[in-house]
């Protein structure tokens, strides 16, 4: 399925304050869609709101997600200094195996293509409790990415990660993209890479969304101290 987000006249508050005020966009895959803006300026919130829609649509809402499958991985997740699984069982949570408890030939295949995407391929029995804050980061998405998606959304997923990782992590999350067809949300303060990578862009300011082509950002959606991102 072709992954497609609707959202007309939505409206954000937090007490008496607005985030955002008759937002109105669609976005539609394949596409590889940024969401830019200052702190404050409401990309989580509107993300929330948008999973919100997918896993409880309501006819009359004012955001309709299509999507068959949709991943989502978190700006921040505690599993404690205790947890129990290693990288590849904790990845392995995301095949969706209902009750059945073995791993059949094409989910182990899919597994071990998920960590390979995040360069953990030679981590998968390290205990997820053991591991690095960035290791831990590429476990949370390779959990994503094994579900295959056709909607991902990521809120900051390169926060932990060094400059190498975050390039490498870039790079193939657009190819993935690429050849699946899915819509993927990446939500970053870092815009040095995005006329590179992305399609396009989803700018919170004012209250308000601008979309337009990644290669047409405008300055002042451009963040002032991004680390460069370069080709891989």
């Amino acid at each position: 399925m072709t992954a497609v987000i609707s959202v007309a006249d939505y409206q954000a508050t937090f007490g008496q304050k607005t985030i955002l005020k008759q937002v109105s966009f669609t976005l539609k895959g394949p596409a590889f869609t940024v969401i830019l803006g200052e702190n404050g300026a409401g990309k989580t919130t509107l993300m929330k709101a948008v999973l919100k829609a997918a896993l409880a649509p309501h006819p009359g809402s004012a955001i309709q997600v299509q999507a068959d499958r949709l991943a989502y991985v978190p700006q921040f997740r505690d599993l404690g200094d205790d947890y129990p699984l290693s990288i590849a069982a904790f990845v392995g949570l995301g095949l969706n195996r209902g009750f059945r408890p073995w791993t059949t030939a094409a989910e182990k295949k899919r597994l071990r293509w998920a960590l390979a995407q995040v360069d953990l391929a030679d981590k998968a029995d390290l205990a997820l409790a053991a591991a690095s804050g960035g290791q831990k980061q590429r476990a949370y998405i390779a959990q994503a990415l094994v579900q295959q998606p056709d909607l991902l959304i990521l809120d900051e997923p390169t926060a932990s990660l060094d400059a190498k990782h975050t390039a490498v992590l870039i790079a193939r999350l657009r190819a993935l993209q690429q050849e699946t067809g899915m819509l993927v949300l990446f939500i970053s303060h870092d815009t040095s890479w995005v006329s590179q990578y992305a399609d396009n862009y989803l700018w919170l300011h004012d209250q308000q969304v601008t979309v337009g082509a990644a290669a047409a950002l405008p300055q002042a959606a451009q963040s002032k101290h991004s680390e460069e991102v370069h080709h891989v």
